[in-house]
């Protein structure tokens, strides 16, 4: 006879709450589309390994989205989020407590501090990660200036273009003003 485990199984997932600077409309208070996002799960101490990882989508009205972590166990974790044109953002120093079984819930947008040294931008009443690293260097810089400019002169469109960082289905020069201002603030990514 074969044994099976028919009990839930307890895993470390966080209901996290995020807002991408360039597609965050005040206006509306919302993102102007549901995008995906990868978060890593990782240590709180040097070197701090990747324990897990999770894909996920962020509502655009809830500004959240959930992730699953069977590969974690309860511990204490940097909370990492990717997404694919903006800079890289930890959550903040000495990591976060979770409980398998227990859903976490984490909000970047609430407070500059829940960004591991305070790496965000306020947009309306939202913290924000920054837009523009489309190269994903962990820099706001020229080479993703370059890029973006590219696309410019061509007239680049379609959907998720990588250069398109508000989400309107075309690269222009309000993607291009994104990534200038935040190279001018010498945006670079944060962390342990």
């Amino acid at each position: 006879s074969i044994l099976r485990y028919t009990g839930v199984s307890s895993v470390v997932s966080v209901n996290l709450t995020t807002s991408m600077e360039a597609m965050y409309n005040t206006g509306t208070n919302r993102l102007v589309r549901k995008d995906t996002v990868k978060v890593y799960l990782r240590n709180t101490y040097s070197p701090y390994a990747i324990v897990d990882s999770a894909t996920g989508t962020i509502d655009t009205v809830s500004l959240t989205g959930q992730f699953a972590f069977p590969n974690a166990a309860s511990g204490s974790y940097y909370i990492v989020v990717k997404h694919f044109n903006s800079l890289e953002t930890w959550s903040r120093s000495g990591g976060e407590t979770m409980i398998a079984g227990t859903p976490y819930n984490y909000d970047l947008t609430s407070a500059s501090n829940k960004a591991y040294g305070n790496n965000q931008v306020l947009i309306g009443t939202r913290w924000s990660t920054y837009s523009g690293d489309v190269n994903q260097d962990g820099i706001v810089d020229l080479t993703d200036i370059i890029t973006i400019f590219n696309d410019v002169t061509i007239f680049a469109g379609g959907s998720y273009l990588l250069t398109d960082l508000n989400a309107d289905n075309l690269t222009t020069l309000t993607d291009l003003l994104f990534a200038y201002n935040n190279n001018a603030k010498f945006v670079t990514l944060s962390r342990p």
